[in-house]
């Protein structure tokens, strides 16, 4: 098979063995290809993209490999699928896989207090587990809600835990969920007290270097990276470097790599056998995390999980300075999606999606028809709810619908089923509500896309 990027044809020594009915013929497939040559071209004009990278593999194997556009504005350097990215949080999977692979080595357990490998965490920290880290269930904020981080100084890895043990849990470990970046950096410190060695080489030894991920390291900025992309951002309308940050905050594991949609193929094809993860350790990871009041929350280990009957998706974008990126495997069509991007103004999740869609129809978004529901049943839902993070929603009653409003403004939402809403202007997501034991209102959750799951609590 082949593959064009920056105008050359490169053959792959991989054979498309795809099953009838789920891809389609030679002929159907070159017409998927340069239908998603011209969907991505026109969006990364629209969206101000200088570059991105693309990957689409059926059962491991690479059916479209491609780059479009520009990794260097300043050099004209073409993207192809060697183009080095960073990683943002999308490299959080590999953070969760390291660990998994401690528990398979004996070396710590899951469901252990991370007290046991960080010394002098405060006692509000007794019961958070390595378990409760990898899901975003702790209940440690994210240290992107500090306002007091200068992101442009470096801080030593016991600086930042002690930083992270000053902040108020938001919840009790386990009853919530929300995402929080400062779990992962922990991890990489739990790491290192196991194994006596920076997160980043223990990775490189057990899953890079025998996958065969040459280019997928931890991030430097003194080093010369063969085939590294700049990120840009765009100001007042017009395309700018990426900003300035202290260059230890891309050494921590919350995501902190880089890699190439080359590699990144790898460890997608490394996911269809047994090593180095284990067939349970891969359940753990691609499974809802289960809160302490018998709901749960759309994350298992280290990926986002959307767990749609018939088309599983385990998933996860990352959104760094100057980068954009998602990883998405739709686990029940052996379909797997990598968008890398070098500008903060792309939605990567968006982009895989649509992508994924162009060569699997049954995943494109559903037709939604809104319902009309009661003035009663609307004003069953009007008040306030509260994220863990503090931000609220606040919910009216509108002509045909509802409306949400606050710190997460989401727009008018209508019916398309009692306690389901949605947007019209969005491409997929939707705002549930969820009722306790006795029928009342308790929860609005809120997935503006499959992969960013939002739970608020009624308080009014």
């Amino acid at each position: 098979m082949t593959v064009v990027y920056a105008g050359r044809v490169i053959t792959w020594s991989v054979a498309l063995a795809l099953s009838s009915g789920r891809i389609l013929c030679a002929t159907s497939r070159q017409a998927q290809r340069d239908s998603v040559d011209e969907w991505i071209r026109n969006y990364m004009e629209e969206k101000h993209v200088p570059g991105l990278a693309l990957g689409v593999l059926h059962g491991g194997r690479i059916v479209k490999a491609q780059g479009y556009g520009f990794a260097n504005l300043e050099q004209r350097t073409p993207v192809s699928p060697e183009t080095v990215f960073e990683s943002a949080s999308a490299g959080k999977q590999f953070t969760a896989a390291a660990v998994l692979l401690l528990v398979q080595d004996g070396k710590l357990g899951l469901d252990d207090p991370i007290a046991k490998y960080l010394p002098g965490t405060p006692d509000a920290w007794r019961a958070i587990t390595i378990r409760h880290l990898l899901t975003h269930t702790s209940g440690i904020p994210d240290y992107e809600a500090d306002s007091t981080l200068n992101l442009r100084l470096d801080y030593s890895e016991d600086e930042l835990l002690k930083r992270f043990a000053a902040y108020p849990l938001l919840f009790s470990p386990g009853t919530e969920w929300s995402y929080s970046n400062s779990g992962y950096v922990a991890l990489g410190m739990i790491i290192r007290h196991v194994t006596g060695a920076h997160w980043g080489q223990f990775m490189r030894q057990r899953i890079f270097e025998p996958l065969d991920m040459q280019a997928t390291r931890t991030i430097t900025y003194d080093e010369i990276v063969l085939n590294r992309a700049a990120g840009y951002r765009v100001v007042d309308g017009q395309l700018r470097n990426r900003e300035l940050v202290g260059p230890g905050w891309n050494t921590t594991a919350d995501g902190s790599l880089f890699f190439t949609v080359v590699d990144l193929a790898k460890w997608d094809a490394a996911l269809y056998r047994a090593t180095p993860l284990s067939d349970s350790a891969k359940r753990l990871m691609w499974s809802p995390t289960r809160l302490t009041d018998g709901s749960t929350a759309s994350y298992g280990l280290g990926w986002q999980v959307v767990d749609t009957p018939g088309h599983r998706c385990a998933e996860h974008s990352g959104s760094g300075w100057g980068f954009r990126t998602y990883i998405g495997r739709f686990l029940d069509d052996s379909l797997t999606v990598i968008v890398l991007a070098n500008a903060t103004t792309i939605d990567p999740v968006e982009v895989g999606h649509h992508v994924a869609a162009l060569f699997r129809p049954a995943l494109g978004p559903p037709r939604r028809v809104a319902i009309h529901l009661s003035r009663e049943a609307l004003n069953e839902y009007v008040g306030t709810y509260r994220l863990p993070t503090g931000e609220t929603l606040r919910v009216s009653r509108s002509d045909s619908g509802l409306t949400v409003q606050g710190d997460i403004p989401l727009g008018p939402v209508v019916p398309e089923a009692r306690d389901v809403f949605f947007n019209p202007a969005w491409r997929e997501g939707r705002v549930v509500f969820i009722r306790d034991d006795r029928g009342a209102v308790r929860w609005l959750g809120l997935r503006r896309y499959p992969s960013s799951p939002t739970r608020a609590r009624r308080v009014s």
